[in-house]
């Protein structure tokens, strides 16, 4: 995830790029959908601020928060929300394991699982057979109770405007990028969620059906309103964290397959900035990995789409102050990957690469 503060840092700086020549791209119809606002996405992140999740509790939509408070304020003692309060937040549910179960079960009011048998492979942990089970029920009794279906069609023509002011950032994304660099072709669908309840936090999970087929969110938060308190997406602010997201979906489970050769390196430098991770909410070396991966990935997107020096400068910058330390370093490392494709088709091909630069970072990380 990567938060709003981060995107802040280099707002005026992509300000002056995207004024100077706006990035032409070609645009694939038949795997980008057009954003829109998801009703499993703005039940779940309600349901997880009623229970005081705070990543779930921004106000950085104030109308829409006040929206939420006046018609689901009763409901903040209801099963569900003593469930989510006293057992999922305790297990650790919470970020993105929130927006992945969203994205596993059907719209409501049905709320059942995509995919069986369930929990399912690409269902982030640690939802289990238990919680997942008691949950789903629980929220089907909530949807009908709070009467959310009401809420929703109530907020409509907000949802519509919202998607349609984001059209004009996600029209600037490079999908035929994300397939050469990472050299796998997708297969099946990406999909733009913005996230009206998420505040400044955003998340990029995929779901994997039984035919290996796969659909790939970018769920995007809504950090800004314009002076009628309607949402904004400039593309200086949106931009960087869109790339980000859908980076995720091609990083992530590299990283875990070679979990087993990258966990000593991982926890030896996890534990040197174990402090300024757990502030962004990345609590492991495996969370820290996939993002070390993902936040260098959107340099070389920015380097190969030719953003201006000083764009790039300031994006490697708010890493290193991220205590991402090593990311000069890592970029280029890809850049030695995309320079011999010959040898490295696939990012997964290098990974041998990848494991070696880990530990030999592992081994200066004092320094």
């Amino acid at each position: 995830m990567k938060q709003i503060i981060g995107v802040f840092l280099i707002l005026l700086t992509l300000n002056a790029c995207f004024q100077k020549k706006e990035v032409k791209i070609v645009q694939k119809e038949t795997i980008l959908k057009e954003p829109k606002v998801d009703k499993r996405v703005e039940l779940l992140s309600i349901v997880f601020r009623l229970a005081g999740s705070h990543e779930y509790s921004q106000n950085l939509f104030p109308k829409y928060v006040e929206s939420i408070e006046s018609h689901f304020g009763e409901f903040k003692n209801h099963d569900l929300i003593k469930f989510v309060k006293d057992e999922l937040l305790e297990d650790g549910i919470g970020y993105s394991s929130v927006m992945s179960m969203a994205i596993h079960i059907t719209e409501p009011p049905i709320i059942k699982p995509i995919v069986t048998p369930f929990p399912c492979k690409s269902l982030e942990e640690p939802w289990n057979k238990k919680s997942s089970i008691k949950f789903l029920k629980l929220l089907k009794e909530f949807y009908t109770d709070a009467d959310f279906e009401t809420f929703f069609n109530d907020n409509k023509e907000l949802y519509k405007t919202a998607s349609n002011r984001f059209k004009k950032v996600y029209q600037n994304l490079d999908l035929e990028w994300y397939q050469k660099f990472y050299g796998v072709k997708p297969k099946g669908e990406f999909r733009i969620i913005n996230g009206l309840g998420n505040g400044g936090a955003n998340y990029g999970p995929k779901i994997l059906s039984e035919n290996g087929n796969e659909v790939i969110y970018a769920i995007m938060g809504t950090w800004s309103v314009d002076s009628l308190s309607i949402p904004v997406y400039s593309i200086e602010d949106y931009f960087p964290t869109l790339l980000h997201e859908f980076n995720h979906s091609f990083v992530n489970y590299v990283v875990e397959k070679y979990r087993s050769d990258l966990g000593e390196s991982g926890t030896i430098i996890f534990n040197k900035v174990k402090e300024e991770m757990n502030k962004q909410a990345y609590g492991n070396w495996k969370t820290m990995y996939d993002e070390a991966l993902v936040r260098s990935a959107v340099i070389k997107y920015m380097k190969d789409h030719n953003f201006d020096k000083k764009t790039i400068e300031n994006e490697l910058k708010e890493q290193i102050n991220s205590s991402f330390l090593w990311t000069d370093d890592l970029v280029k490392e890809l850049e030695r990957y995309d320079n011999n494709r010959d040898t490295y088709p696939t990012i997964e091909s290098f990974m041998p690469e990848i494991i070696k630069f880990f530990n030999r970072t592992a081994s200066k990380i004092d320094a």
